[in-house]
């Protein structure tokens, strides 16, 4: 019994089913919150190759270790975005292990590749349908709060000039203030600043915003 579920889960028409079951629960998963159904089944997918693939000799632990380190990297760039970097380790690293414990470079290449292209779709049509509950929606959400709270960009800070704002931080020289009740980068024009004093843009050179202390008379 064992031998036909080995031969099976090696069989080379099987290996891109499970693995675009794998890929597809993994990507479901990442994009709509919430551990559920796809993610459990993509789980089964990979654990019936990887250790279809292991019992038949194909592979060994180091092919499953890159393939779980990568899953690792992927839930990492999830809670701590590195501009794609981490994440892209990430993919490298599982589809190196899957490819790896194949039983010969090729076959696991073409299985992969097709599980990809599966994948692409799906993951197209659940962005379509369901991409507004996506978990980047919490860094689209940030961007919306930084505006909202008055982040701007370098092109809107040339109305600051000669305004007066509140120290929201020390500056040392560089901190945040507010100004006209916007939250802005700015720097001191060289003297420690404490925060909550009362200061003045002096002069912006392009993003650059260069704030004084201003005194209070009397």
């Amino acid at each position: 019994m064992l031998t036909g579920i080995i031969e099976m889960v090696t069989n080379p028409y099987l290996m891109p089913i499970l693995l675009s079951f794998g890929l597809i629960g993994i990507a479901v998963e990442l994009l709509i919150p919430g551990f559920g159904i796809p993610g459990i089944i993509g789980i089964v997918s990979f654990v019936l190759y990887f250790s279809g693939q292991f019992m038949a000799g194909f592979a060994d632990p180091l092919h499953i270790l890159l393939f779980v380190g990568g899953l690792l990297l992927l839930i990492l760039e999830v809670f701590l975005p590195a501009f794609g970097i981490i994440g892209g380790l990430g993919m490298i690293s599982i589809f190196s292990g899957i490819v790896l414990a194949a039983y010969d470079f090729k076959s696991g290449l073409i299985s992969l590749g097709i599980a990809v292209v599966i994948t692409t779709l799906v993951v197209l049509l659940v962005i379509r349908y369901f991409g507004h509950r996506g978990v980047w929606n919490r860094f689209i959400l940030r961007e919306q709060q930084r505006s909202e709270l008055g982040y701007k960009t370098s092109k809107d800070h040339g109305n600051l000039l000669g305004k007066e704002g509140i120290a929201l931080t020390p500056l040392r020289p560089a901190g945040i203030a507010v100004i006209e009740g916007r939250t802005v980068d700015v720097v001191s024009e060289g003297m420690f600043i404490e925060r909550d004093r009362l200061i003045q843009v002096l002069e912006v050179q392009g993003g650059k915003v260069v704030v004084v202390e201003k005194k209070i008379e009397g």
